[in-house]
Parts: C-alpha cells; sequence; structure tokens
C-alpha cells in the first residue's frame, strides 16, 4: 500500500514564506545606534541591519561586537550567543583582519581590531577582539529610529525576503537605488 501526502495548494506557498520568516528572523537583527563614537557615519538614533556572524567580514566592514569587560577586555569571554540582551553591544568598524598590522604588531588569527570612526572605547584601548565577540556584519541602513523603538531586536521581515531598498555608495554613505543620498 502506498500513501502519498496532498498539500492544497495555498499551504505550500504559505509554508515557503514562513520558512523564509524563520531564517531572516535567524540571520538578521536590526540595531539602533546609542552614543557617538561611529560619527560622522552612523549618528545617535540611527537603525541598521546586521547579518548575524562573521562569515564574509572584510576590512571597513561596519560589525556589532560585545562589549569589552573593563578589567579584562574581550579576555575569557565566552562567544557570543543568540541572546540579544545576554551582554551590552559597541558598533565600530573592523580596520585590520588577522595577520593584519595594528598598533604595531600584526592582529593574532582568529581576532580583528575594531575601531569606532570618532573617539571612543575601542581596540586602541582595549586591543584585538576575538571573532567569537562578533554579533553580526552591517548590511544596510534603516534610517532614525521611532522614539521607543528597541536598540536590539531580531527583524520579521515585511516581506519575506526582501530587504528595504538601501544599498551601500561607499563607507559612510547609504542611498535608495536611484534616489538621493542620506549621509550616515
Amino acid at each position: 500500500m502506498r500513501w502519498s501526502l496532498v498539500l492544497p495548494a495555498a499551504l505550500v506557498p504559505t509554508g515557503a514564506a514562513a520558512l523564509a520568516a524563520w531564517r531572516a528572523r535567524r540571520r538578521y537583527v536590526a540595531v539602533t545606534v546609542r552614543g557617538g563614537s561611529m560619527l560622522p557615519t552612523l549618528s545617535d538614533g540611527d537603525r541598521v541591519l546586521i547579518r548575524r556572524g562573521a562569515r564574509g567580514l572584510r576590512r571597513d566592514d561596519i560589525v556589532v561586537v560585545a562589549c569589552p569587560d573593563p578589567y579584562t577586555s574581550w579576555r575569557d569571554r565566552p562567544p557570543v550567543s543568540g541572546d540579544l540582551t545576554a551582554t551590552e553591544w559597541f558598533i565600530k568598524r573592523a580596520v585590520a583582519l588577522a595577520g593584519e598590522p595594528f598598533g604595531g604588531g600584526p592582529v593574532p588569527a582568529g581576532h580583528l581590531a575594531v575601531v569606532g570612526d570618532s573617539v571612543g572605547d575601542d581596540s586602541r584601548r582595549r586591543g584585538p577582539c576575538p571573532v567569537d565577540q562578533v554579533l553580526g556584519v552591517v548590511v544596510r541602513s534603516l534610517g532614525r529610529a521611532a522614539p521607543g523603538d528597541p536598540v536590539l531586536e531580531d527583524v520579521p521581515p515585511a516581506s519575506p525576503g526582501r530587504l528595504p531598498a538601501l544599498v551601500r555608495v561607499r563607507p559612510g554613505r547609504w542611498a535608495r537605488p536611484g534616489g538621493r543620498r542620506r549621509a550616515g
């Protein structure tokens, strides 16, 4: 005897949309910038979309990393988890990757140097950041935060697989395709 599963045609797209929404929530996080260490690229209150993880990380990417301990820096910290409330977060620029020169010597394997675009607490003071402390890499600007918006939140996509129509023009600049530029 053979059994076959027959699904109504309406359930297939709905299932695909649910799967896409689940994957988007696991892969992306909306972050509201607090503070001025990334001025003029990012201002207090700007929102950015980050892709979780350090995969594909390049020099000059903007990253969100776990805030270092005031006494031990990033040493002996457990790797970041999916829990967004487990730690405070920094948003910085990756200026040197493993093996590249930074601060008088090469960045150790499994680390990167992160620096704010203006003054702030970063690798110049704390030393290289372990890659396992990276929450994610900024992929798009989302504009200004509305009052009361959470600082970190999982992203529920409005339309599965569609991200806001903003593209990176050059470091520090974001623009709508065919539209005017917006300074970050």
